[in-house]
């Protein structure tokens, strides 16, 4: 026994003297004068900070990591919204054929969020993997095809629990013109762990001209309620000089199919697209513009414009003393971002300093806002 566990005490240190540790860091301060993104105008300020651990060990045809990343946003004002997050995460890359032409990338890892005070309902738990395979058909032409789960478990909001799928394929293609060429199409789909349900009454009480016994029959229709999603990409790269580059991007999604999970309040259902305000809540376009220009030191520039427009498929448009506008809340968003990036690679450092101004006019007029945010951040990778 003792033999055994001198053996297993050797293979631990040898395989922790083989692998690569590393670190990664960011901290950051972000000022926002509209942190709900409505017509309240909120202002505050978040320090957000976030650390990467982990061990990577190499070998020719594959390597496998571990990590564990912490994170914490700690809000100056409304102090009640910090959060606080934790994953831990193993990945595995692996090259399929002598040539390095097919590679594997797949990984698995556990995360939670853990708010404060009345945001606890934020508190969740997620169980995620990717598997992504990546193949070079020429030297100029990459195809790749992934698919990604995760399953979400809420600590105070059971009924939201739910299990999200994607599917997702993509071509890159490269030109002598040093132009790009990027084709992508998603599948996905969320679908919620615990069912909806209905109850309707039918038949007489027994009351009034020639009625008998009261006879009502009861009804009650269940369904599984979840929402699939399908989105197309194309994106266009061209380099103008040396150091300058212009990008542009469209992307168009739809819901094949949508039905709600409501939270029940003082007010009223609510619906998980105004709890939540994710990606499968509305159809719509999204097309950007962004230029980029590398500076000497080591630096770089970027200035980027999107406009997107949002059809919520669920949500309704109310004016501000809640009278219904129309059956649809339809969203029009546009940002202007300024990006400023400059590393300093011999010691493992780099600042980042960004500004986006974000205008959204609605129809719902509780939605229709202007937004500044400014961030910079100092990030460390060892």
């Amino acid at each position: 026994m003792k033999y055994v566990f001198s053996l297993m005490f050797f293979f631990a240190i040898h395989h922790l003297l083989i692998a690569q540790g590393f670190f990664n860091s960011d901290i950051s301060a972000m000022y926002d004068n509209n942190i709900d993104n409505n017509y309240l105008q909120i202002t505050d300020k978040i320090t957000s900070g976030l650390i990467d651990i982990g061990y990577l060990w190499r070998k020719e045809k594959y390597e496998i990591s571990t990590s564990y990343t912490g994170s914490i946003n700690y809000y100056t004002k409304l102090t009640d919204r910090t959060n606080y997050s934790h994953q831990f995460q193993i990945d595995y890359i692996q090259s399929l054929d002598e040539e390095g032409s097919t590679n594997l990338d797949a990984s698995a890892g556990i995360s939670s969020r853990i708010d404060r005070e009345v945001y606890v309902l934020y508190d969740h738990t997620i169980f995620h993997g990717n598997i992504n395979l990546e193949h070079y058909l020429s030297d100029a032409t990459i195809f790749e095809s992934n698919y990604y789960f995760q399953l979400v478990r809420f600590k105070n909001l059971s009924d939201f629990n739910h299990t999200e799928h994607n599917l997702g394929i993509q071509f890159s293609l490269s030109f002598e013109t040093k132009t790009s060429l990027i084709l992508k199409a998603d599948y996905g789909m969320k679908i919620y762990a615990s069912e909806n349900s209905t109850t309707t009454s039918s038949g007489n009480n027994g009351y009034g001209q020639g009625q008998g016994n009261a006879h009502l029959t009861t009804n009650i229709q269940t369904s599984s309620p979840s929402v699939s999603q399908i989105s197309g990409l194309v994106r266009i790269g061209q380099s103008i000089l040396e150091n300058t580059g212009i990008s542009f991007a469209a992307q168009y999604q739809t819901n094949l199919k949508k039905e709600s999970r409501y939270f029940a309040s003082s007010y009223g259902p609510i619906p998980d697209d105004v709890i939540f305000d994710d990606h499968y809540g509305y159809n719509g376009l999204l097309i950007s513009l962004m230029l980029t220009q590398v500076l000497p030191f080591n630096s770089r520039v970027r200035i980027i414009f999107s406009r997107q427009n949002r059809e919520y498929s669920s949500l309704q448009a109310y004016d501000l003393d809640w009278n219904l506008v129309s059956n649809k809340r339809n969203d029009k968003r546009t940002v202007y971002s300024f990006q400023f990036r400059k590393n300093f690679d011999s010691i493992g450092l780099s600042i980042m300093a960004t500004y986006d101004y974000i205008v959204n006019s609605s129809n719902d007029l509780f939605y229709d806002y202007v937004n500044n945010a400014m961030m910079i951040k100092l990030s460390v990778e060892i």
